[in-house]
């Protein structure tokens, strides 16, 4: 049996790091142990981002589509680069409202609240 415990979010067991006891907050679930390494090694972001990716695909439309991407999603702000001036405002000024609504209603569990739009290259 091999004990797995977690030192403010770092995760330490055999062969691991030797660090005093005291220090220890409290053995680790596995799934507690999963969720770091998930998280250390980027995969629930890739496949996160993944999925925003084809939701934006999805609402945006093919033409869109190729001239933006989702940049990333933080505290209900969904950040879409684009490449494109002119579609740029385009997104800006007269699309951002229709695709926002679209978004909330076929993916409402996702609790985006605004969209964001960046010039990028």
């Amino acid at each position: 049996m091999v004990s797995v415990w977690i030192c403010r979010g770092s995760v330490f067991g055999q062969g691991g790091k030797s660090v005093n006891r005291s220090s220890f907050d409290r053995p680790a679930s596995l799934g507690r142990l999963l969720d770091v390494v998930v998280r250390r090694r980027g995969i629930a972001e890739k496949s996160g981002q993944q999925e925003l990716d084809i939701i934006w695909a999805e609402v945006a439309g093919e033409r869109i589509g190729q001239r933006s991407s989702v940049r990333r999603l933080r505290d209900g702000v969904l950040e879409i680069g684009v490449r494109n001036g002119a579609v740029l405002e385009e997104l800006s000024s007269y699309l951002k409202h229709d695709l926002l609504a679209a978004i909330q209603s076929s993916h409402a569990e996702l609790n985006i609240r605004s969209l964001k739009f960046v010039r990028v290259r």
